[in-house]
């Protein structure tokens, strides 16, 4: 797999958390963020608000898998809603998470998306964080 070009910078804050089971396997969890984005690259000149929701799974050795799906609107009104499905590893501050994510829009200006493939790393706490997003080429 070759990581291309960096598209994205996101910085995220988390808004609403909810647990949604306890087992053997781990706790399972869904939570809500926002995120300012700004496009690098081909993405040079996006500037967009992000909403989404994760639902993942903490497994006790700290391996955490998930998916999420949500939507970015950028200053110019144009949509884009994104789905991502990652894996990483949490401690009880924080932690590091790696994923790829795949786009929709009806944007003639941002149709590009439709087929792009990105590799979203995500760095933070539970405060706040940043996901980076590359091109997969």
């Amino acid at each position: 797999m070759a990581i291309g070009e960096k598209l994205f910078e996101e910085k995220i804050t988390p808004r609403g958390f909810a647990i949604k089971s306890v087992g053997s396997e781990g706790v399972e969890s869904e939570y809500s963020v926002t995120g300012e984005i700004t496009g690098f690259g081909k993405a040079e000149g996006i500037k967009a608000t992000n909403m989404g929701t994760l639902c993942n799974l903490v497994r006790p050795s700290g391996i955490t898998t998930g998916t999420a799906q949500g939507i970015m609107t950028t200053t110019d009104g144009d949509s884009v809603v994104w789905k991502l499905c990652y894996a990483g590893k949490t401690s009880g501050t924080g932690g590091r998470l790696t994923g790829t994510v795949t786009f929709m829009t009806m944007s003639e200006k941002l149709a590009w998306l439709n087929s792009t493939i990105c590799v979203m790393e995500s760095v933070g706490d539970a405060k706040v964080g940043t996901n980076l997003f590359y091109e997969w080429s």
